[in-house]
């Protein structure tokens, strides 16, 4: 159920990458890149910790360690009170020092992108990083984690493909962490896996009918992290509050439609597989 102020806000730090990947459309990138202010981020943290904000997801369509504020984000967030951090990252750039910062920052969850389970896989997947390196810093955050005895942040390590790859992923790193797994996805409009339900008048997305704000690295607001290139503006977060862009006319006019099934208005919508 979607309140007068989301209960999850989900901040792009920044749209720039080290990688890629196959599986992310990122030769279709368009809009600017560049990398949320740390002083920007602070003030539209202020007004999650004043609204009530439960969960603070901290990367979007990039790689987030790229922004050397990070972790110094995520400090911010946990002091002014958010209850829940969360980040993706594919574990390039994990030295042990930025491993050891990761501890103390108060990150609550890290999710890590393994796709492959050897390197061939893996590097046809994860263009321009290296399997051997990528391995070894994600086996040097958890050693890290245990010889610190800390709870948190949980970490997993997240698999993409088929079912049958997935055994054998979990074989490689079930004993030494947590581990997910999820299908193919088109990223809204910027791959062709799975073939759009849009035959179906039933259909409804589970983002939209959440408490789930989005935010691109400059401020925009859009319906959500598959919009990857922000077709969708919703609002500006540079130019009205938080609470004044989600209870805007275009948010509820964008959300009506949703209601009403109409998807076929947001060609972005109509078209995305999330939506089933």
């Amino acid at each position: 159920m979607v309140g007068e102020f989301p209960l999850e806000v989900r901040i792009e730090n920044t749209n720039l990458c080290n990688a890629m990947c196959t599986i992310c459309p990122r030769e279709q990138l368009t809009r600017p890149r560049g990398t949320m202010d740390y002083e920007f981020f602070c003030s539209i943290v202020d007004q999650l910790a004043q609204g009530g904000t439960k969960e603070l997801h901290l990367q979007g369509y990039g790689e987030p360690f790229l922004d050397r504020d990070i972790l110094r984000k995520i400090s911010y967030a946990k002091k002014k009170g958010i209850p829940f951090t969360f980040m993706v990252t594919n574990a390039s750039l994990l030295t042990e020092e930025v491993c050891k910062e990761i501890m103390e920052s108060g990150l609550d969850k890290l999710k890590i992108s393994f796709y492959g389970l050897n390197k061939t896989d893996y590097e046809s997947i994860h263009r321009g990083l290296s399997f051997e390196e990528v391995r070894e810093n994600v086996e040097r955050l958890l050693m890290i984690k245990k010889s610190l005895g800390r709870r948190s942040p949980i970490i997993s390590v997240k698999y993409i493909g088929s079912i049958g790859g997935f055994f054998k992923f979990f074989l490689q790193w079930g004993f030494k962490t947590r581990v997910s797994y999820a299908r193919l996805h088109n990223y809204g409009y910027g791959r062709r896996f799975n073939r759009p339900r849009t035959d179906r008048k039933d259909r409804t997305c589970p983002i939209v009918t959440s408490s789930i704000m989005q935010v691109l690295w400059d401020g925009t607001v859009v319906p959500c992290c598959y919009d990857f290139d922000g077709k969708v503006v919703l609002g500006d977060l540079k130019k009205d509050s938080v609470r004044d862009v989600w209870n805007c006319e275009n948010y509820q006019r964008f959300r009506g439609i949703h209601r009403r099934r109409e998807y076929e208005k947001i060609p972005t919508c109509f078209s995305c597989d999330k939506l089933r």
